[in-house]
């Protein structure tokens, strides 16, 4: 206004009177407002056409929504009820229009309905309002429960505080929930039917494997021991002895092609196939070309097996075998060392119909071992990704106690913690014979005998050795000969771990008081086999494996090595401060 008066001066040049200069800012100021109120009243119009059809567009949105779209007031009044709600609730919009919107809720929604409402105007504090979408209960106007999935949110509409639901039907989703639900319930018993006949076929699988702690009992000289450890439920690998007559028996190994359920089944053809056909002697040769011709019939699958079939005379030990392309066998004279039995190049069997198989022979002699395995044995595979490999194979049974279910079970814990953490990918199946003509064996045999050369000249010190040993031979026959479960050779270690702490602590003592001038290097000896045998007591409850020959060789060689020459060292001092030379002091002591 001052810019105008100031124009308006200087453009008169101050000529004009009082009242002139007032009727022209009067007749300025109302053409402009004038002006101004045409151009306000225009762009007013076009706002109010612009909000009316938006109001039309929002109305036809939500008539013609899938969802129903239910519109309340503050007092949960029903200001708007889309056609869609109609089709859901059963309603007529003038049926529902300005009642309370609890009729489309069942009980006890319906009740709590407008106090929720209530306490949200007075706290402004919502539960619901522009939430995801939740699953609630809707009532049909027939009275029907149904359930729908719900929104909400809040609006001002012409100054009035407005709540829109939109709600949409999932009964046919919840019933189609329900059906799937059945199908996999369906579904889940035909697996588990399934893995019961699974199970049960396994165990009839693995009820032909002979089970025993040592096989031919009836033949004192020969002690044979197998395992079959399937990498699958089922697996194709097996094994098997079993006599023909009083003077000879036919062990055998096997793997068939491929894993699981039709690797089970064509080893079991080939199991009962090997019992029916090698009856006599006399047709051990002849029996593998029936029994490949057998199995090459009918063989659609295209599965074969490869085999080793040895037939023993256990009085001689005349050992005929035949080698259908499987590993070949590792044979030891008495304690030496492992190597390859020199085996025939036959062929695999259930390949060719017409295939013959070459016979060959060796002389078993007193003390030799034949050990045969399948390709898991050499080939599992470490985190590394590397084999176990047949070198490694011969190293560990060459370097185990010649017993054969230690050189087993000894083989199965090396290849076990060779492989780590890495799953076990192929059948593994190992079976050891050993031939003693000359003495009868024993179930029990004596794995640490007490000898003389052991004895440290002080009767108390020599009778809790003997103690130890006696542990160590219970030990080793609960594991090797009684087949004991793990819990049993878990109580025999404990008292094996205990008492080896007593005699320890009365070993120090004793030496502590007669002055013994290298007691600290001596008690460091004790505290190795402390720990030691707690590590190897921790691994037998963790591996849950009854026969741990490292624990077996470890307690041999270390109390072996303790007594003959750390114990006999350290208590030559004692009987030097007795004045008593000789063997077997017996001491009036108490500590």
């Amino acid at each position: 206004m001052a810019i105008f008066e100031l124009v308006k001066e200087l453009f008169f040049k101050g000529e004009l009177t009082l009242w002139e200069s007032h009727t022209i800012t009067v007749f300025v100021t109302a053409t402009f407002s004038t002006v101004a109120a045409y151009f306000i009243r225009q762009q007013a119009d076009k706002l109010t056409t612009k909000a009316q059809a938006a109001h039309r567009k929002a109305a036809g949105i939500i008539q013609n929504i899938f969802d129903a779209v239910v519109i309340i007031d503050e007092k949960g009044t029903i200001k708007t009820f889309n056609p869609a709600a109609e089709k859901i609730f059963g309603y007529k919009e003038e049926d529902v229009k300005g009642l309370n919107v609890k009729i489309l809720m069942p009980e006890p929604y319906a009740a709590e309905h407008d106090g929720y409402i209530e306490k949200y105007l007075n706290t402004n504090v919502s539960k619901i309002l522009g939430k995801n979408r939740r699953e609630v209960p809707g009532k049909r106007a027939n009275g029907e429960i149904f359930p729908m999935d719900l929104i909400t949110s809040q609006m001002r509409i012409n100054e009035r505080l407005m709540f829109i639901g939109v709600v949409r039907d999932i009964t046919d989703y919840k019933n189609a929930e329900k059906e799937l639900d059945r199908l996999r319930e369906v579904e889940k018993q035909i697996l588990e039917n399934l893995q019961r006949e699974v199970s049960i076929a396994a165990a009839i699988q693995a009820n032909m494997i002979p089970k025993s702690s040592y096989l031919f009992p009836q033949h004192p000289q020969i002690k044979a021991f197998g395992v079959a450890r399937p990498a699958k439920e089922m697996g194709g690998d097996f094994y098997d002895a079993f006599p023909i007559d009083d003077n000879h028996i036919v062990i055998v190994i096997g793997d068939v092609s491929g894993k699981g359920v039709p690797a089970a089944l064509f080893m079991m053809e080939t199991m009962a196939l090997l019992r029916s056909k090698i009856t006599k002697p006399k047709k051990f040769a002849s029996a593998l070309v029936t029994i490949n011709k057998l199995l090459c019939k009918n063989n659609e699958t295209n599965m074969f097996v490869s085999l080793f079939v040895g037939l023993l005379n256990v009085m001689t030990g005349e050992f005929r075998y035949i080698n259908g392309g499987h590993n070949a066998p590792l044979l030891a004279h008495g304690n030496g060392r492992f190597d390859l039995l020199t085996v025939p190049n036959n062929i695999l069997l259930g390949v060719h119909e017409e295939a013959q198989y070459e016979v060959s022979s060796f002389q078993l002699e007193a003390g030799d071992t034949l050990v045969l395995y399948t390709d898991g044995v050499t080939e599992a595979v470490n985190d590394q990704q590397e084999f176990f490999s047949l070198e490694r194979t011969i190293d560990v049974l060459t370097s185990t106690y010649a017993d054969v279910k230690v050189l087993v079970h000894g083989l199965l814990n090396e290849i076990t913690a060779f492989c780590g953490t890495q799953s076990q990918s192929d059948d593994i199946t190992i079976f050891a014979l050993q031939f003693n003509p000359d003495s009868v064996v024993s179930e029990s045999p004596v794995f640490f005998e007490w000898s003389d050369n052991l004895s440290v000249g002080i009767e108390q010190i020599d009778e809790q050795h003997k103690t130890l040993i006696e542990l160590i031979n219970r030990l080793y026959v609960e594991m090797v000969s009684n087949d004991a479960e793990v819990e049993t050779v878990e109580e025999i270690l404990n008292e094996l771990v205990h008492y080896t702490n007593v005699h320890f602590g009365f070993e120090e003592r004793l030496l502590f008081d007669f002055g013994y001038r290298d007691i600290g290097t001596h008690g460091k000896y004790h505290d190795q086999l402390r720990n030691q045998l707690a590590k190897l007591q921790n691994k037998v409850i963790e591996s849950k494996v009854s026969v741990n020959t490292e624990l077996l060789g470890f307690v041999k060689r270390w109390l072996q090595h303790h007594i003959a020459i750390e114990d006999k060292r350290a208590f030559i001092d004692v009987r030097m401060k007795l004045g008593d030379e000789t063997e077997g002091v017996k001491l009036e002591y108490q500590p």
